[in-house]
């Protein structure tokens, strides 16, 4: 395998992580409570990004993986929050 190709899969493989991770939470969290935390749910992804990002600061940047748990951790809130939501605006 080149490189590039090693980098590529490299790039995929944080962005899949990242997208499992928070639907994992996500998804425990919303069994676990009545209502889902929402401010907390944010906070633990965000949280995650930037101790990646303070931690491996010059080997390995990681973007993928911190782009992907901050995006991924609005959408699954969003989501999950949809009937909360649905209830502001009506």
């Amino acid at each position: 395998m080149t490189s590039h190709i090693k980098s590529e899969l490299s790039m995929l493989s944080e962005l899949l992580l990242s997208i499992l991770l928070t639907a994992c939470v996500a998804i425990y969290l919303y069994k676990t409570f009545e209502t889902f935390p929402w401010l907390p749910f944010i906070g633990i992804p965000i949280g995650l990004a930037i101790i990646v990002a303070c931690w491996e600061k010059k080997k390995h940047k990681w973007n993928m993986f911190i782009t992907g748990l901050i995006l991924s951790s609005l959408i699954w809130s969003i989501a999950f929050n949809w009937s909360s939501l649905l209830k502001i605006f009506h």
